[in-house]
């Protein structure tokens, strides 16, 4: 059975959720998405962010100067970067029809995307469910 849009969106708001506990954040979801799909709160640090979930590398007009940032998972990787730093990142892809329309994205990432991103690699679902497991017994 293939997954329909919307259930693709909530496995992937799950896996990022299992990553965001591991990394010591709390997930919490807006009452309306007015481009933040949820905010992830370390209250232990403070760190507080606006996400807008995607599927793949994304960069968007409607997010700039929003403080937003751009969950989205590259082969088994979650990655969370604030929006206008992928921005800066992808001034190459601001040139073509697609940015001209407002939006581009690209899946999936070269190893010098990987390499640019290293910074915001938050982590991998797999590993944190195999670590429950074993501490589940």
């Amino acid at each position: 059975m293939k997954l329909t849009s919307d259930a693709v969106e909530v496995v992937n708001r799950n896996a990022l959720v299992t990553v965001a506990l591991n990394q010591g954040y709390n997930a919490y979801l807006p009452v309306y998405d007015n481009g933040i799909d949820l905010i992830l709160l370390n209250e232990a640090t403070g760190d507080t962010r606006l996400v807008q979930l995607k599927g793949r590398w994304t960069i968007d007009r409607k997010y700039i100067g929003r403080n937003i940032w751009v969950a989205f998972p590259d082969r088994g990787v979650w990655y969370v970067a604030p929006h206008d730093e992928m921005l800066r990142l992808g001034e190459r892809h601001t040139g073509t029809d697609s940015w001209a329309k407002g939006t581009y994205s690209k899946s999936p990432l070269s190893k010098a995307d990987r390499e640019e991103l290293a910074a915001y690699r938050f982590g991998e679902p797999d590993s944190v469910m195999e670590d429950a497991a074993k501490l589940g017994g």
